[in-house]
């Protein structure tokens, strides 16, 4: 990962990251100096690819946060090489310095705010999928957000004594917040997308720039395209216009409907399905696709934490995490994201099996789990 902190964090940049058998050499400036993190060559069959950053806030002003390092293996050596990394990463026997960075970034905004900030439930994984390996690291920061009645403001938690420890985006990484449930943003550095704030490397940051307001009851607004001002309906379609559409529509439906009940050729009798013609009763399938449309909707209607809930369910109350991010369809950074936030309120548990997070309700006997 490629962000940048402020100086009382460099010391941990020189520390060796995930892959590397020696850090790489960081020349000596006054400026910020970006962290790198060094990975195997290219005929090792592991190279890096991209970092995402994710912070979701909650309603009571704390962030969970999700980084997600995504690698290519482009060889099996690779994959091998990356599972047995894995296992270490998740252990927490290597790639340590991300979470002291940010333990030692938690530390200095306690100091500049005066707001009791720990770092907790920390949950380190990994995955591979097909020639891809990601390495996620997640954790909740509390009171990262300060609240005030019905707004969340995200700005000093960002910063230290010497402007901000979040100083930079490097080139393939993406930083990207999200509100609560119900919270719509006020004010913010950058346009909303489908509910989230994303910044895009590479880009620099100055102490204030990463201020966002969100205040609670409302849903957080999408972007959609804006109306050409010059076009014909500027302003929207005429309310003559739209009658005449519905008008039109209706004598179409009506005229479709006389023909096939008085068209100029009578029915035949072969053209009705019988028992005895192999057809079959429009009911059936009607209730089939009135079935599935309801499951749909249900489902639609659901939260992302109902939705977990109901696949355990589903599945004898208790499921490995890869099949969750199967059957979600989700990505396996905001699995794990959703799946720690639970384990903390309670709602389920899990358990480290061998390379895997087994999840289960927590009154769920798992002795005989064999899946």
């Amino acid at each position: 990962m490629s962000l940048r902190l402020s100086g009382p964090l460099l010391a941990l940049l020189l520390a060796p990251l995930l892959f590397a058998p020696a850090a790489t050499a960081m020349a000596a400036s006054p400026a910020p100096i970006a962290p790198q993190q060094s990975t195997p060559t290219p005929t090792d069959g592991v190279i890096s690819e991209s970092t995402v950053i994710e912070l979701q806030l909650r309603p009571n002003g704390d962030a969970q946060w999700t980084v997600t390092q995504t690698y290519a293996l482009e060889t099996s050596t690779g994959v091998e090489t990356f599972r047995s990394l894995g296992e270490d990463y998740a252990a927490g026997e290597t790639g340590t310095g991300q979470l002291v960075a940010f333990r030692r970034a938690n530390r200095a905004a306690t100091d500049v705010t005066g707001r009791q900030m720990n770092i907790t439930g920390v949950d380190r994984s990994y995955d591979v999928d097909g020639n891809r390996g990601m390495l996620t690291l997640s954790f909740t920061w509390t009171n990262f957000a300060t609240t005030e009645n019905d707004r969340l403001v995200i700005d000093d938690a960002f910063n230290t004594t010497e402007g901000t420890w979040f100083r930079s985006l490097g080139e393939n990484d993406t930083f990207i917040i999200s509100p609560p449930t119900g919270y719509g943003v006020d004010s913010a550095p950058v346009g909303v997308e489908n509910g989230q704030l994303r910044f895009e490397g590479p880009r620099t940051f100055d102490a204030g720039t990463l201020r966002v307001v969100y205040t609670g009851d409302q849903a957080t607004p999408t972007a959609t395209p804006t109306a050409n001002p010059d076009g014909p309906f500027a302003g929207g379609v005429p309310l003559w216009l739209g009658i005449a559409i519905i008008v039109v529509g209706v004598v179409a439906v009506v005229g479709y409907m006389t023909r096939q009940g008085t068209g100029d050729e009578p029915a035949t009798e072969s053209s009705e399905l019988g028992p005895d013609d192999g057809g079959q009763p429009p009911t059936a399938d009607t209730d089939d696709e009135t079935e599935d449309s309801t499951e749909r909707i249900d489902t639609e209607l659901l939260s992302d934490e109902e939705r977990v809930e109901r696949l355990l369910e589903q599945n004898g109350g208790r499921m490995k995490q890869a099949r969750i991010v199967k059957e979600t369809g989700w990505s396996n950074a905001k699995v794990s994201q959703l799946l720690s936030s639970m384990d903390e309120e309670g709602r389920i548990d899990k358990l480290r099996i061998g390379r895997e997070n087994l999840i289960s309700f927590p009154d769920e006997d798992i002795t005989d789990f064999d899946e």
